[in-house]
């Protein structure tokens, strides 16, 4: 059991890519007071992290309304997450953008509100290869209570990750270095892509397609 949660974890960890936010919360806040920032960073996990409880307590219900086998949500997750490595593979780096104009200022200001839940909350936080992360998580074959032991833990960790990571932003672009996080992310593309393909076969062998 404490194997299989360190897989789940690792995978959340992977696929919400606390690093990978970075360049583009700092160019979404980079004109916002420190006061500002700190709140958007609560709002934005708050409500990311509200989004994907949604799906962990009813993701089974879900698949079964619209009838959906676990199987298929296997080989549709390991889809989506190849085509997630794939793009944090091949991306470029993202230069940190720092407004000048007086305007654009005011502007982030007026909207700094709406910053929390677009683009942060959703879909970088509570994205699409999050929820994925959990359908698939929440409709294995285990008993629903256990998936839950097992799944909730993992995504509220990531959830207390990711808020770290966006409070020490700053000093993790100055740390790492817009280097070293691009190479971080082609690491963390490479695990994913392996986990990937291995989600697909997982699939095709549920639906008997594979022996």
């Amino acid at each position: 059991m404490t194997h299989d949660f360190l897989q789940i974890l690792f995978t959340v960890l992977i696929v919400i890519d606390p690093f990978g936010i970075i360049p583009s919360y700092i160019s979404q806040t980079s004109s916002l007071d420190k006061k500002t920032r700190k709140k958007i960073c609560l709002q934005a996990t708050v409500i990311g992290g509200l989004v994907l409880f949604v799906f962990v307590f009813g993701g089974r219900a879900i698949l079964s309304f619209f009838g959906i086998r676990p199987g298929a949500f296997y080989i549709a997750g390991g889809v989506l997450f190849f085509l997630i490595a794939v793009e944090m593979i091949y991306s470029k780096p993202t230069n940190r953008h720092v407004p000048n104009e007086e305007a654009l200022v005011a502007e982030q200001q007026q909207n700094s509100k709406y910053i929390a839940l677009f683009p942060l909350a959703i879909p970088m936080i509570a994205g699409p290869g999050m929820i994925s992360v959990i359908m698939m998580y929440m409709t294995n074959p285990r008993p629903w209570v256990e998936s839950l032991v097992l799944v909730s833990p993992a995504v509220l960790i990531g959830l207390i990750v990711m808020y770290i990571t966006l409070r020490a932003s700053d000093f993790l672009f100055k740390v790492l270095g817009e280097m070293g996080m691009f190479v971080l992310e082609k690491i963390m593309g490479l695990i994913l892509s392996g986990f990937a393909v291995q989600l697909i076969y997982n699939g095709l062998t549920s639906l008997g397609i594979l022996k």
